[in-house]
């Protein structure tokens, strides 16, 4: 095989030219049969050498003999035009054009205002600062404002419970019930009833009694509360309740009803028997008191408040004085009262601001009139305390629960409280009527054991106070 030259046959010049041109650099022409240098080897990535260096593959020659002349072809590995070759990061030569981006300078503990600018951002722009979606401000804002209710909330949670805490609970079970108290007899100058009258109430009293035992009413939208006024002193002797008002809440008909309880009516105390009202309270305390008006006029009783006529003088002093309607018969009864303050005598009847002591001895008046009259009275005084406590800043309620508070015993449960606490604004503003059983007119006296009792009609009553209560 012949190996021809590419340059043999060429003119001198035309070689010279050839030899000349910067495109194709002159290359040493190895013959076939030299044997082939090893390629060059890059580095190993984990340190490891070889003792050979990798070298860069050489131009293979090829060689052709032919009858005349011998032609050598010098082929570099070339790689034709538009293949891919993968990029390599190659260390450029640190020349002009390649030092157009700024190189970044080392930390100084100061960062001046376009050190951190976009890349590709023009030299003085101004960093774009990363800040956080609307999602997460969101998000973070509604965290924040569910914080501070749960911490406003539980801090009138615990003011709340705080006031609760002053007040004196104690359960039914509490109370003793006495085999007999201190009679009421009278002073001989009046004979008893005909005993034909006596029985006729007393099978009408029986009557009702069987009835309402299967039909006590009762509804979820109701709260019965009975508030006891006593002026016992001691637990060992407690007395007769003085005053007894049935508070009912209807939230349904947003109404307060009060209904006062004469306390000379004629009823029977379970497992007592005929007595007046007010001695089921000298028997057994409140739980018996509620028994008594739940049996005899067929209303679910089983929540009281109950208050000591000391502490009643303080709540009306605290609230600055009740404003009542003086008539000429009421003024020495409360001109007897104010003694123990110290305040000034009434002369003449009209409009005065009563304090304490003569608010209490204005509600308890009964010989100028009767016992209507009297819980008349009462019911007054307490619609005139809730017209105050309602007009009341926070101070004068704080003032004004820390010494009312401490003298209420009650059995409603601490969280019952708490919930009318929080809807008391609201039953503030409810609708209130006063009744009271019996009422003027509608009962008869009788004289038993030689007490002043109240005989009413009791089917009448029943029914009219579950429609006033339930509606």
């Amino acid at each position: 095989m012949e190996y021809k030259d590419e340059n043999i046959n060429k003119q001198p010049d035309q070689a010279a030219d050839n030899a000349a041109s910067p495109e194709l650099p002159q290359r040493n022409v190895r013959r076939s049969s030299d044997s082939q240098r090893p390629a060059r080897r890059r580095p190993h990535p984990h340190g490891e050498t070889n003792s050979e260096p990798k070298r860069r593959p050489r131009p293979v020659r090829e060689t052709t003999q032919g009858a005349d002349d011998e032609t050598v072809t010098d082929t570099a590995r070339r790689r034709p035009e538009g293949e891919n070759l993968r990029e390599r990061p190659r260390r450029r030569p640190d020349v002009e054009e390649n030092r157009q981006r700024p190189r970044r300078r080392p930390y100084d503990g100061q960062r001046g205002e376009n050190d951190r600018r976009r890349p590709g951002a023009a030299p003085g722009a101004k960093a774009k600062k990363k800040g956080w979606s609307k999602k997460k401000k969101g998000i973070v804002i509604a965290v924040i404002i569910i914080g501070v209710l749960v911490l406003v909330i539980g801090v009138l949670v615990a003011i709340i419970y705080r006031y609760i805490n002053m007040m004196d609970f104690k359960n039914d079970s509490e109370y003793e019930i006495y085999d007999s108290i201190p009679s009421e007899i009278g002073d001989g100058t009046m004979s008893d009833s005909p005993e034909e009258k006596k029985k006729s109430f007393e099978d009408a009293l029986r009557a009702n009694l069987e009835k309402n035992a299967k039909e006590i009413k009762s509804d979820k939208d109701v709260i019965n509360v009975l508030l006891i006024g006593t002026d016992s002193r001691t637990e060992s002797d407690r007395g007769r309740s003085d005053t007894m008002i049935l508070m009912s809440l209807n939230k349904k008909n947003k109404k307060v009803i009060m209904t006062s309880f004469l306390r000379d009516t004629w009823v029977n105390i379970p497992d007592i028997g005929p007595q007046r009202l007010n001695a089921a309270y000298a028997f057994g305390g409140p739980p018996l008191l509620m028994k008594t008006i739940q049996a005899n006029f067929g209303v679910e009783v089983d929540k009281y408040a109950m208050i000591n006529f000391g502490a009643f003088r303080e709540i009306i002093d605290t609230l600055g004085g009740v404003e009542i309607n003086v008539k000429e018969a009421e003024i020495p009864s409360i001109n007897a009262g104010a003694k123990e303050s110290g305040t000034a005598a009434i002369t003449k009847p009209g409009k005065y601001n009563l304090d304490g002591a003569q608010a209490l001895a204005y509600a308890r008046i009964r010989k100028i009139d009767s016992d209507f009259q009297r819980t008349q009275r009462q019911r007054t005084v307490m619609e005139q305390v809730f017209k105050k406590a309602k007009a009341l800043s926070l101070s004068e309620l704080n003032d004004f629960l820390e010494k009312v508070l401490p003298s209420i015993t009650t059995n409603l449960e601490k969280s019952e409280i708490f919930w009318i606490v929080l809807k008391a604004s609201d039953y503030l503003g409810y609708e209130r009527m006063q009744q009271s059983i019996p009422n003027t007119g509608s009962f008869e006296n009788l004289v038993i054991d030689g007490m002043m009792v109240l005989g009413i009609d009791y089917e009448k009553y029943t029914k009219e106070l579950q429609e006033s209560i339930y509606g």
